[in-house]
């Protein structure tokens, strides 16, 4: 028996049974709902996004873990870390002005590229990176993901367009957030262009990467817990003209320049995050991240304990009798930031 409803509970006008109402949102209500899901929205984004930079930033680290890596393999190899860019009277085949990281290639999973342009410095007249062809070029130019932090929006090759818009060489290069420590000071050799000494070059740097040859572990008396390998290269620039400028290019560079930029070190002078394109920085909030020479990853704060005064440099060239650089910057009132940027100035501290 089918069920039925009853007309007699139905309210009826003039005996038709009216149908019952169907209730809807009124319009204040749906802007009600509206606020709500609005508020909702805002509340989650920052945590939406504080979850993507940290990822981000946990890629970073593992950026920069896996180059440390390869600098201790690169050791284990060569007996020594590489140098900031190489030297002629140095090197064993010659080459001039490649970076650090153009000889870390084979021990980062990047054979292929490092033997291309190798092969051409070899035959090329001039054996440096201002004279890759252009198909050798193309592969330097490619965006190489193990040297790019994921927070930096800086475009791929940004660097090398600023730069060879000013320097006299040209280069072929995509970009690198990752840059060595060069030291406390930024040094130089004379006048713009001129070449130092094989043994300027080497003294004048407190850093774990230098120019010309590279350091042995043992050299590094500080402890290869409390130094830094490697250091973030990005940030907002103090001159907003500069923006392209804070990475570096990984190739290296040309005609033996000093540069931070294309020999990609860095100093400490200047405090981390000061948007000098001299400095380490970064875009992550409140830091950057470095690996120590042990190959360790460490999130250092722009807070950390840093020298109130800044140093432009050291001319080598001007005084070739000292018989230490390291000698000169050792001064106990250092913060812990440079002291960490040092390899053998002997001044200790506790953790950071």
């Amino acid at each position: 028996m089918h069920g039925f409803v009853s007309d007699i509970s139905r309210p009826s006008i003039a005996g038709r049974v009216v149908p019952r109402r169907k209730r809807a949102f009124t319009l204040v209500e749906l802007l009600v709902v509206i606020a709500i899901i609005g508020t909702l929205v805002g509340l989650l984004l920052p945590a939406v996004q504080a979850a993507r930079e940290a990822s981000r930033l946990s890629q970073c680290g593992n950026n920069m873990k896996q180059l440390a890596l390869g600098l201790q393999n690169y050791h284990d190899a060569n007996n020594l870390l590489p140098p900031s860019e190489t030297d002629a009277r140095v090197d064993s085949q010659g080459r001039e002005g490649w970076s650090w990281i153009f000889l870390l290639l084979p021990f980062v999973e990047q054979a292929e590229l490092y033997n291309s342009c190798n092969v051409w410095s070899m035959t090329a007249s001039n054996k440096a990176p201002n004279k890759l062809d252009a198909a050798t070029g193309a592969l330097a130019r490619s965006q190489i993901p193990q040297l790019i932090c994921p927070t930096d929006q800086v475009a791929v090759l940004a660097p090398e367009q600023k730069w060879n818009a000013v320097k006299p060489d040209t280069l072929k290069s995509s970009k690198t957030n990752y840059v060595a420590n060069g030291g406390y000071l930024e040094t130089w050799c004379g006048s713009w262009g001129s070449k130092c000494t094989l043994d300027q070059n080497i003294r004048a740097s407190t850093g774990v990467v230098r120019k010309s040859k590279g350091v042995k572990f043992k050299d590094i008396t500080d402890g290869i817990s409390k130094t830094f390998l490697i250091g973030e290269a990005g940030g907002v620039p103090a001159d907003p003209n500069n923006a392209d400028l804070m990475p570096g290019m990984w190739i290296g560079n040309g005609t033996n320049f000093q540069s931070y930029q294309s020999e990609v070190v860095r100093y400490s002078a200047n405090k981390l995050s000061s948007g000098v394109t001299t400095a380490f920085g970064s875009f992550h909030s409140g830091g950057a991240n470095f690996a120590m020479v042990d190959g360790s990853v460490r999130f250092i704060t722009n807070g950390i304990s840093s020298s109130s005064h800044t140093v432009w440099g050291y001319d080598a060239s001007v005084d070739a009798t000292t018989t230490s650089t390291l000698s000169q910057t050792t001064n106990s009132s250092r913060g812990i930031y440079q002291r960490l940027s040092t390899r053998a100035d002997g001044l200790t501290f506790g953790d950071f």
